[in-house]
């Protein structure tokens, strides 16, 4: 079988689109799949990850390499015709190229499908979403899509809240996958204070109402902070250290290589999730939770499922920086309940967020498209 994974980003940027891609083709070829990935330049050379067997770049209507200008239908169509897939899998449904693919698959009868992997403010407000719909290309192209995939039950209410009662494309929710074989716990529990802060440094993350709540602990004991990721909000965030007088305790680590990460892990003793809102799952809960570490994550979207409070983590309420601080606080002066939190969250991820599990569930769904089609 044939499988054509479409993203609008470069399968080498950063993003949890972008590694579920990454990680998704990995595992499919492994089950000996034929992968093949088709994309735009967006975001390439990010990160030190490099495709080009398997992998077909497609040009822009025009010479700008943002989502904010429209893949060239042609060249897309093209693409397709020429690998020649059984099965389009897009990935993001509100981006245009996975879009796009998904009508050019239709006209080429070619069985398709789509995964969502977000969500949006007010998502299970579904006459709000049904109405603002009418006039977002996600309403049209998807009824293209045989089936959907979504990464949360909190993705796929936002999916039904967009598409309406009468969507025929059959749903499944199947969260994203983690390698627990590349993420693994240390073999003992680290000794400093460290704890990590890893995604886009944008308003949503909410890094700043974690140096806020960091700063408070920070005068109390010695303690560090990882924050590791780019974005618009460093700025903003090193002022904001500098202005609490904790500057010399938090180190910006900028983008570090993928083969870093697990270690990176490995020697924080927590990871806080601090997002505020718009979080359908969070790949960097699962990467600590494979890791064993305790996590720290805000009560919202697919964090809430993810996270079990008080059994697999510590689930706190968004945007609340004292609560951040009180459940950092607890875990540091309680050792049991972090080993507790820890291999409570490795177990669950081996049982049902491990790539090798969630793999197997997708391949359930290519070969259920192909019977249906």
């Amino acid at each position: 079988m044939r499988v054509c994974l479409v993203l609008d980003w470069h399968p080498g940027s950063i993003g949890g689109v972008q590694s579920h891609v990454r990680d998704l083709a990995r595992l499919l070829s492994s089950r000996g799949f034929d992968v093949c990935i088709v994309s735009r330049r967006i975001g390439e050379g990010d990160i030190d990850i490099e495709y080009s067997e398997g992998h077909y770049l497609i040009d822009s209507i025009l010479p700008i390499e943002t989502l904010f200008v429209p893949p060239d239908p042609n060249s897309l169509v093209d693409a397709l015709f020429k690998l020649k897939p059984d099965i389009v899998h897009s990935h993001h449904i509100f981006t245009l190229t996975p879009l796009f693919a998904l009508k050019a698959a239709s006209d080429l009868n070619i069985a398709r499908l789509a995964t969502n992997h977000s969500i949006f403010l007010a998502y299970d407000f579904r006459f709000l979403w049904n109405t603002i719909s009418l006039i977002l290309p996600t309403r049209y192209y998807l009824q293209y899509s045989q089936a959907v995939i979504s990464i949360s039950k909190a993705a796929d209410l936002f999916v039904e809240s967009i598409m309406g009662s009468d969507f025929k494309a059959k749903r499944y929710v199947i969260p994203g996958g983690v390698d627990s074989n590349k993420f693994t716990p240390p073999e003992k529990e680290p000794e400093d204070d460290i704890v990590l802060f890893i995604g886009r440094l944008v308003y949503r993350k909410g890094l700043h109402v974690l140096i806020k709540a960091f700063s408070r602990i920070a005068s109390k004991r010695d303690i560090k902070l990882y924050v590791i990721g780019k974005g618009y909000m460093e700025i903003p965030a090193r002022i904001l250290a500098k202005t609490y007088g904790v500057d010399n305790k938090i180190h910006f680590l900028g983008v570090i290589p993928e083969h870093i990460k697990p270690n990176i892990y490995r020697k924080a003793k927590i990871v806080v999730v601090p997002s505020i809102f718009n979080e359908s799952l969070g790949i960097v809960a699962l990467e600590a939770m494979a890791s064993g570490r305790p996590v720290i994550a805000s009560n919202v979207g697919g964090l809430s499922e993810l996270i079990i409070n008080g059994e697999t983590g510590l689930l706190v309420e968004p945007g609340d920086e004292d609560s951040i601080g009180e459940a950092i606080e607890k875990l540091l002066e309680d050792k049991n309940l972090r080993l507790k939190l820890g291999n409570n969250a490795r177990k669950i991820i081996e049982e049902k967020y491990s790539w090798d599990v969630v793999v197997d569930k997708i391949i359930r769904v290519y070969e259920e498209l192909l019977n249906y089609g």
